[in-house]
Formats: structure tokens, sequence, C-alpha cells
């Protein structure tokens, strides 16, 4: 996955496996749960001001795209909490 990230005027570019994204993100200031809210910063994005924690979540759901798939039945789920709730 490419980070679409601006910084300054352009996208970051940065190509990172699924697993590297919540590290690199804190390079954009992206971390934590306070309650302080930020706008997503990826190209094009013009989601509500969420809290910092929310955000990484939106970006791996909505710019990432990642899925959960099911193991027994095929369904897909954005978070892998759902995943688990749903296979028990």
């Amino acid at each position: 996955h490419t980070c679409g990230w601006v910084v300054g005027s352009d996208p970051c570019n940065v190509v990172l496996f699924p697993g590297d994204f919540s590290r690199h993100l804190r390079d954009h200031g992206v971390h934590g749960n306070n309650a302080a809210t930020m706008s997503c910063g990826w190209v094009a994005c013009d989601a509500p001001q969420m809290n910092r924690g929310n955000m990484l979540r939106h970006v791996f759901e909505v710019h990432l795209e990642l899925r959960f798939e099911c193991p027994d039945c095929g369904m897909s789920f954005s978070r892998r909490n759902s995943l688990n709730n749903h296979r028990r």
C-alpha cells in the first residue's frame, strides 16, 4: 500500500506493508487515543475531524480498504474485532 498522507503539497507516497502503517502514521502525527481532534491528511479526503485514535481506524478502513475475511464463511469485515465477534 502507498501512503497518501499529504506532506507539504504532495502525497507521502512511501510504500509499506499494512502492518507498518501504524508506526509510519506516527511520523504524520497520527497516534494515541487522546481527545484532540484532527483532520485527515490523506489526499482528497473530506472526512470530518476526529480524534487521533479514530483517525488510525479511518485510514485503515477507508483509504487502505483493509478487510478481514472469515475463514469459515467468507464474509469480510473492516475491523478485526468485528470478525472475532462474528466467529464466536
